[in-house]
């Protein structure tokens, strides 16, 4: 609805006369310089709304694809008064066959009642290579050219810049990966990222998901730019260097030639905006070129003695805590190296202290800045120096050298000569012990001997050890057997759960206490048909555990039969048929009820007591 009312607004402001005339030019425009077999984009331009346009005969050119027009307007409203800026394009993708400078003719177009050219290009193809021919043969068979925007080398493409391809060795060179695209890209991503042999490398890229973008004119084109990756790169040699490739994937947005249209009016061209095309986005893989570097060596004939290979510009610090002490006690001497270079490549420095004075390895410690101005910062030597004997002692200046890329020379930073007071200390020699590089990690034992052995001491018989000894098979048996009678005593309870008969015989005495518990529970609750029901339950249910007896056979001649075949006492027999008679009969039985389930619970409880006693 928003674009129709702009429309409208739009045509009104066409209709009142207000927009100013402006002078009406028709250009075209490409690059003048070309590869055999390379693809470019040939753009026609009027600043007006045409028709009848008429294409010159491309001569020497193949046409992949085109005319693809598009038209874009502006309006600008300063203090009531509206211009409009009209600009109808009409673009070819053409591809140079061979060498030689040709001349594409000028193209027609009518505009207010008036027959337009424009004007004629001139182009220089010389000779190109077979891998961009190669890549762009694979561009269009992965595209159809009838379908959406044809992608040329042009559109995207991506750069390795150095900022010195002559460097001396170990000298800090950077190089920035940079993509360049005139056309919408999203989600680039490294597929191969190059390994620098020959290189110490220090990577500089900032990582966060923003991308710092500007803008660049290369051969006339506005180019939209972004450093996805930057590197601080240190020759380790000298001589011919190769920087490989890197190869980073990026989507990037195509245009569908399928355009709306409502008529010839007003709506047509702004309907015809590129906003409105239907648009995709393919993969691309781009690919920066080889960087050969001519790295050079160092001098030679003035290289100073202690040089180690420092590369860059930089400066000295240094700093001794005193210059009288006692003996024994220790000083600090500090040496800082800071400035812009291989900072992290300088191990040690060349140091001469007096035979007197015990010196501990240095304490290191760095402080490194990356950024895209490369890699700087300082690294400092903290040396603990322990004077021993007293008298005046001199250490000797220590010299830092290194070559000044500024000024391409060698150049020595030194310290000045100090000299030490040692005074007679209050501890000897053999009192101090160290355990770091700071003086508050010095410690005075107090005491002459340390660690003397005292108490018994156990000696062992020469040629006696555990090996081979019974202890020893002992340890190696003893888990063996304790494993054979896990697993004996396994198979023997497993056994005996496979053997329902004997697995009911020895729970029939647990499972009839259970019922008769459950009944004193129902009989002091006042339940009268719940207390009968255990009751019984742990009569016939006692026999039927026991003697394997299935419920169902179970009746008063079997039980007199079962209990007779196992040995039961007559009198036994007796009372547990009439228990169950009692059982059965009480709860109609005339007098006290309470005094009846007392009566029932004592004589089952006492007759399973019997019979299971006589079972033993």
């Amino acid at each position: 609805m928003k674009y129709i009312i702009a429309s409208i607004l739009i045509a009104g402001n066409l209709l009142s006369g207000k927009l100013p005339a402006q002078d009406t030019e028709f250009t075209a425009s490409c690059k003048n310089v070309l590869q055999t077999g390379e693809r470019f984009r040939l753009v026609f331009s009027l600043n007006a709304n045409g028709s009848n346009f008429q294409p010159p005969a491309f001569e020497n050119f193949r046409v992949i694809a085109g005319p693809s027009a598009s038209t874009s307007s502006s309006f600008q409203n300063i203090n009531g008064q509206v211009s409009q800026s009209v600009t109808n394009s009409y673009t070819y993708y053409l591809q140079a066959l061979k060498e030689g400078t040709f001349t594409i003719k000028p193209a027609k177009i009518n505009a207010n009642g008036k027959e337009y050219e424009s004007n004629p290009l001139s182009i220089k193809v010389v000779k190109g290579s077979a891998s961009q021919a190669g890549q762009q043969g694979t561009q269009q068979n992965n595209r159809s050219s009838q379908d959406r925007e044809i992608l040329t080398d042009d559109d995207i493409f991506l750069r390795a810049e150095i900022d010195n391809k002559n460097p001396y060795q170990g000298e800090q060179i950077i190089v920035n990966y940079k993509i360049y695209t005139r056309v919408a890209a999203r989600s680039p991503s490294i597929e191969k990222f190059p390994s620098f042999p020959g290189f110490w490398s220090v990577d500089l890229t900032e990582r966060n998901n923003q991308l710092e973008q500007r803008r660049e004119i290369i051969n006339g084109e506005q180019y939209v730019t972004a450093v996805i990756s930057q590197v601080a790169l240190f020759p380790q040699k000298s001589g011919e260097m190769k920087i490989e490739p890197m190869i980073v994937d990026v989507q990037v947005q195509v245009q569908t030639q399928q355009r709306r249209r409502t008529g010839n009016s007003i709506f047509d061209r702004f309907f015809d905006d590129p906003f409105f095309n239907n648009v995709e986005y393919v993969n691309k893989k781009l690919v920066t070129a080889p960087i050969n570097i001519n790295v050079k060596p160092l001098p030679l004939s003035s290289r100073p003695a202690n040089f180690n290979g420092a590369v860059g510009n930089f400066n000295m610090r240094y700093d001794l805590d005193k210059n009288e002490t006692p003996a024994n006690e220790p000083l600090t001497f500090k040496i800082t190296i800071s400035g812009k270079g291989n900072l992290e490549l300088i191990d040690d420095l060349n140091t001469s202290f007096p035979p007197d004075f015990e010196v501990y390895d240095p304490k290191k410690s760095s402080n490194i800045r990356k950024n895209e101005n490369g890699v700087s910062g300082s690294v400092s030597f903290e040396y603990l120096i322990i004077p021993r004997i007293e008298g005046e002692y001199t250490i000797e200046p220590v010299s830092f050298s290194y070559f000044d890329i500024s000024e391409n020379k060698y150049k020595t930073l030194s310290t000045p000569q100090y000299r030490v007071n040692v005074l007679e200390g209050k501890e000897s020699y053999s009192n101090v012990s160290y355990s770091g590089v700071s003086q508050e990690d010095v410690q005075y034992i107090g005491s002459d001997i340390r660690h003397i052995q005292v108490g018994n001491v156990n000696f062992h018989k020469l040629g006696t050890y555990f090996f081979n000894s019974w202890k020893f098979y002992s340890f190696l048996l003893i888990p063996l057997l304790i494993a054979i009678l896990f697993v004996l005593t396994w198979k023997v309870q497993e056994k005996k759960r496979s053997n329902i008969g004997l697995m009911k015989y020895k729970r029939a005495t647990r499972v009839a206490r259970k019922n008769l518990k459950q009944a004193h529970k129902f009989m002091k609750e006042g339940l009268e048909n719940e207390f009968y029901e255990e009751i019984s339950q742990a009569l016939w249910g006692y026999l039927s555990n026991k003697f394997n007896i299935p419920r169902s056979k179970l009746s008063i001649d079997t039980v007199h039969q079962t209990l007779s075949d196992r040995k039961i006492k007559r009198e036994n027999i007796d009372q547990f048929i009439e228990t169950l008679h009692h059982t059965e009969y009480a709860r109609f039985a005339p007098g006290s009820k309470e005094e009846n389930r007392e009566n029932i619970y004592r004589e089952a409880l006492e007759i399973i007591s019997k019979i299971e006693r006589e079972m033993r």
